[in-house]
């Protein structure tokens, strides 16, 4: 693998049809772009992800969420055009949809957050945060903390090794060069697997319902338009405080639950007063959850809309189901892909992606491209763990591991699959360091 370092005149970063692998060791540090099919990386360093966390994206907007004052706002790599959002409450702001780009009449951002302790009550708490599991590094302004090392949805991570990366390129050549799932550097990764996202919280991947989880609310704005978000109970929507996934189809948001008899959600939206009620699309599951899981220990769900490949091929609703076992619950026993039937209300299994291949992110989404003139092969699904990255062939059944960015030695960096709209050139060296 070949690794390009940033030079002033360096080549620009181009649009392509499938997504680059972002990645996000440290704040204030450059970032890798990490080609899939080229099998290379690339150094930029662009401003705005140097001290913030990508919370969502529609075509070449994204929602950025700032490190030291928690803000959120709309940027546009392209343009450099931004629109910032009504400010927040103290609250962990867990995942994050932009149903459309901000000329859309569609466009709305909707964000899921947790509901914690009012300002007035920090004081007594203080002291006894640090190590809790339910405060989210989001709220911490230290610039070198250990949110710095881990993924954008970190909520619960305690992994204290990270704190000792503050050199992005400490020698390690064992660490880097190690891509054994079973070495001591995986094992880290592997502790986190279970809290650098939001699943034991709110996505149901661990069944995890314990009463004192803060009570999950649903905040909604208008970009350029709204002050203030309109704020809703999640439970009051949806039935509970669980779900599966979530995902932006065609303009609406959808959820994925577990309760009976709604599975799958349709989240409509009242502009004018902004509140949010729930439409049922199906009452079956994708899978027989019973019987698959019985045996399993952990799993994970994502939804996310299928990207148009070409004027045949209408976009889809896509499930991505994995179960996993072993000691740290990172050996995939099983990845399958359902599609939703809009016409027959009903999930189909779906037994091969052809020319085809999927991305899964950290926020339980995920994307896809064609493999038609690439490198990429088909029938791929790709994911991310640490800084390993995972590829699960459907037809073969056989899954490999690489180590994209052997020069990161962060063990849990924060990590997007992005597509660039267009080339971002020399005409936007304002946005680059």
């Amino acid at each position: 693998m070949k690794v390009e370092e940033k030079k002033n005149d360096g080549p620009p970063l181009s649009s392509q049809p499938y997504p680059w692998l972002v990645i996000c060791p440290l704040r204030k540090k450059p970032q890798t772009f990490f080609s899939i099919s080229e099998d290379r990386s690339y150094k930029r360093s662009i401003h705005e992800f140097c001290n913030a966390i990508i919370r969502a994206s529609a075509q070449e907007w994204l929602v950025l969420e700032d490190f030291d004052s928690t803000d959120c706002y709309l940027w546009n790599p392209i343009s450099n055009d931004k629109i910032q959002l009504p400010p927040f409450p103290n609250n962990d702001k867990l995942l994050c949809l932009l149903s459309a780009p901000p000329n859309d009449p569609r466009c709305r951002v909707l964000f899921l957050i947790h509901e914690t302790t009012p300002d007035g009550d920090d004081d007594d708490n203080e002291n006894t945060d640090d190590n809790t599991d339910n405060k989210n590094s989001n709220d911490d302004t230290d610039p070198d903390d250990d949110d710095t090392d881990t993924n954008d949805d970190d909520i619960d991570n305690e992994d204290s090794d990270d704190g000792a990366n503050d050199d992005e390129y400490a020698d390690d050549e064992d660490t880097n060069d190690d891509t054994d799932l079973d070495d001591d550097n995986t094992d880290s990764n592997d502790d986190d697997i279970d809290n650098d996202n939001p699943d034991d919280d709110v996505v149901a991947n661990n069944d995890n319902d314990d009463e004192n989880t803060p009570p999950s609310a649903l905040y909604l704005c208008k970009p350029g338009y709204d002050q203030e978000f309109h704020k809703q109970d999640l439970k009051s929507i949806i039935g509970v405080d669980l779900f599966l996934g979530w995902t932006v189809f065609k303009g609406d948001f959808y959820v994925l639950t577990w309760q009976t008899p709604h599975i799958l959600l349709r989240l409509d939206v009242d502009d004018s007063s902004g509140t949010i009620s729930a439409t049922p699309m199906t009452n079956q599951p994708p899978y027989d959850h019973f019987t698959e899981l019985l045996d399993m220990p952990y799993s994970r769900s994502y939804l996310f809309q299928s990207s148009s490949h070409d004027d045949e091929k209408e976009v889809e609703l896509l499930y991505v189901h994995i179960l996993l076992y072993g000691r740290t619950h990172v050996d995939v026993y099983k990845i399958t892909v359902f599609r939703f039937d809009f016409v027959k209300a009903v999930w189909e299994e779906v037994k091969s992606i052809g020319e085809t291949a999927i991305f899964l992110d950290n926020s339980y989404g995920g994307t896809t491209c064609c493999t038609r003139g690439t490198h990429i092969k088909k029938e791929s699904i790709y994911f991310t763990e640490g800084r390993y990255l995972y590829s699960f062939n459907l037809e073969t059944l056989s899954i490999s591991v690489s180590l994209p960015c052997p020069e990161i030695s962060v063990k849990n960096p924060r990590s997007y699959w992005l597509k660039l709209m267009a080339t971002l050139d020399e005409s936007l060296t304002h946005n680059f360091k």
